[in-house]
This record gives structure tokens, sequence and C-alpha cells, in this order.
């Protein structure tokens, strides 16, 4: 069965590459690798385009897998990918995504998203699409600031409505603050929330995430 794992958040820049760079290294020693399909905003030198947020995975791996499979989509317009292929003409669906996934030959693969798990990822569908269609073991990310309980509930909410698995929310506490949002949360849903405050937080949501693969029936 898949044991591929979907990162996503309630927006973008809510930290999902920080805290999927943190949990590829612990992830790789079990066998598993990065894929993140697409990446707007990249950097052009020469007639090669450099993805900020897949180079760093490509580091974290120790260059086990090339950067192209890791990203084999990639757009110089910081802007939504949906967006940059509409602009550019190109021909990009879910399927294509898919048949890219299936060429790192691995049933283990941490898939970053692009912006929230509702935004469009492809000619033809969101990210909330990409992981039904793979059946994977799906994270939220959430920025802990103002206004991060309504978001999340709000993505519980969505998840059920579209019939998908939400399996475990991470708070990325960025600044430490006086606000109780992980408290919060948990008291509107039985969801497993963890906190990430710094880096000793990282083995306490790895083992989380081991634990529930176990249990479910997508897992080992």
């Amino acid at each position: 069965m898949s044991k591929h794992i979907f990162i996503t958040g309630t927006n973008t820049d809510v930290g999902k590459t920080f805290i999927g760079i943190k949990l590829i290294k612990h992830l790789m020693k079990v066998g598993y690798l990065a894929f993140k399909p697409i990446e707007t905003g990249c950097t052009k030198r020469g007639n090669v385009l450099t993805p900020s947020d897949s180079t760093k995975y490509y580091s974290a791996l120790n260059n086990k897998v090339s950067l192209d499979k890791i990203n084999p989509y990639r757009f110089i317009e910081p802007i939504s990918p949906y967006l940059a292929i509409k602009r550019e003409k190109k021909r990009i669906y879910l399927k294509n995504y898919i048949n890219k996934l299936q060429n790192l030959r691995s049933s283990s693969i941490l898939v970053e998203g692009a912006g929230g798990a509702f935004s469009p990822f492809a000619l033809d569908g969101l990210n909330i699409d990409l992981m039904k269609l793979i059946k994977s073991f799906n994270i939220l990310v959430v920025k802990d600031e103002l206004g991060c309980i309504s978001s999340t509930i709000s993505n519980i909410y969505a998840f059920e409505k579209y019939k998908a698995r939400l399996d475990l929310i991470i708070l990325n506490t960025i600044k430490k603050n006086t606000m109780a949002n992980l408290s919060e949360i948990k008291k509107y849903t039985d969801i497993p929330v963890l906190n990430y405050i710094d880096t000793s937080s990282t083995k306490k949501i790895y083992m989380e995430i081991c634990r529930l693969l176990k249990l479910s029936n997508r897992g080992v």
C-alpha cells in the first residue's frame, strides 16, 4: 500500500517547505524521497531555472535523487502554478504529476504541494485532488498567528466535505506568542495537532507520523 505523505497548508507562506525539510531528514532514514511537482518563482541562470524549495530537498537528501526528478515542472514568475501553466501555454495535468511521481520508483515519498490544499495545482485539479488520487497520508501546516483557528477549522470541514482524509495538523510557531491557538484548535477536532516550536519538536512529529501510519490501513 502507498505510504506517500502529502504536506499542504492553510495557505502559502505557512512553512510547508520548512517543516518538510525537517521531516525528510528523518524520513529518508526509512527510505523516503521528496517530490515537489511544481515550483514557481524560480531563479534563472543562463537557460536553467533553479527552484529554491526543491533545491533544499535535493540537499537534504544528499543528492540521492536528481533535482529534475524531485521537481519536474518549474516556472520563473512567482505566481500560482495554475496561472503559470496557463500563461506559458503548457499542458500539465494531475496525471502528469502522477507519472513523474512514479518515475521516482518508490512507495515512500514526501510530496509537497503548492499554496493551500484547495489551491489550483494543475489544469484539471487542486492540491487536494492529487492527495485523493495517490491516497496519501495528509499533513496540514498552519502558521501560528492571529486568525489561524478559523482557517484551520475551515480546512478541517472542507476536507470532510471533499471526502478527503486529513491525518495530522502541525501548528508552525515561527515567532513565540501568548496566543493559545494550539489548545483552541484541539477543542474542535479529533485529528492530532502538534506544535512545531524549534528543532527539538521534529522528532516528536516524526514519531507521531510513524505511529499514525502504522495504525492507518494505508500504512506499513
